[in-house]
């Protein structure tokens, strides 16, 4: 099965992001597995100034379980964690459940924990009135998605698109808008039709009164989606900081992060966990074993 022609692209152009920014940076923390610092790479999640103060429980965590001090490196995408990964410029980072499989495959990174629990699915949020009550109204549309690696901003979106007959790659207008929350706002200044986001971010939003319900409403939902979030470490660091990390968050005080990733438990993480993002990596079209050779 071949690779879908814009994640290929995508990430052909990662890989020669993250040669070319290893040879121009010359870091040496790729021949150190236990750093004194530990850099952590945040996600992109909404254009939030904020992102580190609501991160703080999660990475707070992530020092106590290693005894390390923690430098935080907010991120502009996802891909961009996998190159700086691959680069040993971030050594942990808090990751989309959905493209662990795809890191794991191009960059070794090691899946520690996951989040689970959580009340969290993927929807598409129309203007209403335009004539699009369904998923099947989609097509021809203009979709603004969030991230390339957003679970339930892009993947699980474009595999129900997929499902539902709809060919996202020719059969809409599809743009990406960085984050969850600018997505929304593009559909509220017309610029798009639609948005792919996460309910939970959908409904904070109503919840603010930064969008109008009864102008902008799901049109179409996902099944609930297993992992919420993951925390990854690169693939030479020292075991026992990865076991630091685990310990942390499984055993030790976690009440305050599971409450800033809305999950009810954290438990190590398994390979059965990904199974159902594996497949439909597959679905889409994603040959994990080919990325692997890359």
């Amino acid at each position: 099965m071949s690779i879908n022609p814009t994640l290929r692209r995508t990430l052909a152009a990662a890989c020669a992001v993250t040669l070319c920014g290893a040879a121009a940076c010359g870091n040496s923390s790729a021949e150190d597995g236990a750093p004194d610092v530990l850099k952590v790479g945040l996600p992109p999640a909404e254009a939030n100034a904020n992102l580190q103060a609501k991160f703080e429980p999660v990475t707070s965590l992530i020092a106590a379980g290693t005894g390390k001090a923690v430098e935080v490196k907010p991120t502009s995408d996802y891909l961009s964690i996998v190159e700086a990964m691959r680069s040993s410029l971030i050594d942990v980072a808090a990751f989309s459940p959905f493209p662990t499989p795809l890191a794991e495959a191009v960059a070794g990174v090691q899946p520690l924990v996951v989040a689970k629990g959580a009340a969290y699915s993927s929807v598409f949020v129309c203007r209403t009135g335009n004539g699009i009550d369904s998923i099947d109204d989609l097509r021809g549309r203009k979709i603004a998605f969030v991230d390339a690696g957003s679970t339930s901003g892009n993947y699980i979106p474009k595999l129900l698109l997929k499902r539902a007959g709809i060919n996202p790659e020719t059969d809409i207008e599809g743009s990406y808008a960085g984050g969850h929350d600018t997505a929304e706002l593009a559909v509220k200044q017309g610029s798009v039709d639609c948005a792919a986001d996460a309910r939970s971010s959908y409904q904070t939003m109503v919840d603010k009164g930064v969008i109008d319900s009864a102008a902008q409403s799901i049109v179409a939902e996902s099944d609930p989606i297993p992992v919420s979030l993951v925390i990854i470490a690169r693939k030479d660091l020292d075991p026992a900081v990865g076991r630091g990390i685990v310990d942390a968050f499984v055993s030790g005080d976690s009440a305050a992060a599971l409450g800033v990733v809305g999950a009810t438990s954290f438990a190590k993480a398994q390979d059965s966990d990904f199974a159902i993002f594996r497949d439909a990596a597959t679905e889409l079209g994603v040959d994990l074993e080919e990325l692997s050779r890359k």
